[in-house]
């Protein structure tokens, strides 16, 4: 998510009964004058935290989608952030494990916040890969379109295309992830524009760790190397 023009990790909590933040957060929002629905919470080990008011935070998603939410900041806690069941049930939110993604509806239009899982031994699991934004692709042009994935910046992985896309193909592609987002190269073979929609499913995202090594082009099959 970004946050006042700054990328910050913001998790989603099922077992959280309210959105709690730690006090880093301050800074990077509003202070709303209303009574905390709760004096404390209780962390890790049973201990209690005390609850110093309740901040309004206006966030974006990687589709762009503004999101204003009202969170507890918990003394003693200090950069974490939980979107807790009071988010989901004031929005009629669904959460759907199977592609790693919060759906609701606001003003008629789908807001989707895509979100990071992980498998039993902490590896990130296939995720669901989108649009990030909409995108024009010229006639009979490959162009690099950026796409949105839920991973680290810097994590490497494979976009495998699932969905039928007309004339404009998509290829398996190994791409490396910055700020939410990915390049893919589209080849448009419409003799005319085709146009992408934002938050489109394109394909999945499959992570790769030191256990996948991918084979190099040697070479050896250059067009002047082979023969008809």
């Amino acid at each position: 998510m970004q946050v006042a023009g700054v990328r910050r990790q913001v998790k989603l909590d099922s077992g959280a009964r309210f959105t709690v933040a730690g006090t880093d957060w301050m800074q990077y929002g509003d202070r709303v004058e209303k009574a905390a629905p709760v004096d404390y919470v209780e962390g890790i080990g049973g201990f209690l935290l005390d609850v110093v008011g309740v901040w309004r935070f206006e966030l974006q998603s990687v589709f762009g989608e503004a999101i204003s939410v009202e969170a507890c900041i918990v003394q003693g806690c200090t950069d974490e952030f939980l979107l807790g069941v009071d988010f989901m049930r004031t929005r009629g939110a669904t959460m759907d494990f199977d592609i790693s993604e919060v759906r609701y509806s606001k003003g008629g239009r789908s807001v989707v916040i895509p979100f990071r899982a992980y498998d039993g031994v902490g590896r990130g699991r296939i995720a669901v890969v989108r649009m990030a934004r909409r995108t024009q692709l010229g006639k009979c042009t490959v162009t690099p379109i950026e796409v949105a994935v839920t991973a680290k910046d810097g994590e490497r992985g494979l976009f495998i295309p699932t969905q039928h896309m007309g004339a404009v193909m998509l290829a398996p592609t190994v791409t490396i992830v910055r700020n939410g987002k990915a390049l893919v190269p589209a080849i448009n073979a419409n003799g005319e524009d085709s146009r992408l929609p934002a938050k489109k499913e394109l394909g999945k995202w499959v992570p790769l760790d030191g256990d996948v090594t991918l084979l190099q082009m040697s070479g050896e099959l250059r067009r002047d190397r082979v023969s008809a």
